[in-house]
């Protein structure tokens, strides 16, 4: 199977005491399975996947103001998810998020149980630091979603701004960066329009 539907059905290396709890129906995507080209050792990426503290607060953000539909959301434990994840005696809630029909370029939102370790503090500083990373999702509504970003009190790196002014654009692409609950930094990007010729 695809890397895409890693932690999605009965896991495959699980041991007897291993099991998943569906909490919502699985969605299928409609569109082609993972495609590896010649000459490439590894496929386009299937889904970034962040350890976040608090689910429920992830979901408000990429669920609920940018708009990412489940594909699916599971609750595993015993020693089969424990020896992927490198943990002992850990369960883990996996939602995954996904932006249309895609089993590629998905988001996974995961949240260790029974973990007695307290999390280094998120990162919410109004700059980007190195070890940062970014998750970066194309928009055609990137004002609006500013405006709802900033309602709910994320931390806003750069409001909308055009990179580069491109004379052949009658409305200039723009970007704009901020930080979820954990510190993960999040890069919108919209498209401009080209002047007509």
């Amino acid at each position: 199977m695809t890397a895409a539907f890693f932690l999605c059905a009965a896991p495959v290396l699980a041991q007897d005491d291993s099991s998943v709890t569906p909490l919502i129906e699985r969605v299928i995507p409609k569109s082609n399975p993972t495609v590896f080209q010649d000459g490439m050792n590894v496929a386009p990426l299937a889904r970034a996947t962040i350890f976040v503290r608090d689910i429920e607060e992830s979901l408000k953000l990429y669920r609920d103001i940018l708009g990412l539909r489940p594909m699916f959301d599971n609750y595993w434990e015993g020693s089969g998810i424990n020896a992927i994840m490198g943990t002992d005696g850990l369960e883990l809630r996996a939602t995954v998020l996904m932006a249309g029909e895609s089993v590629s370029g998905n988001l996974g939102i995961y949240q260790l149980h029974n973990d007695e370790t307290s999390p280094p503090a998120a990162q919410q500083t109004s700059d980007t630091r190195t070890g940062d990373f970014a998750l970066v999702f194309p928009t055609n509504d990137i004002h609006r979603l500013t405006v709802k970003i900033t309602a709910a009190g994320y931390p806003i790196v750069s409001p909308p701004v055009p990179l580069i002014i491109r004379e052949e654009y009658e409305v200039q692409p723009v970007e704009m960066m901020f930080r979820d609950p954990d510190g993960v930094l999040v890069n919108l990007v919209q498209s401009g329009v080209l002047k007509k010729k």
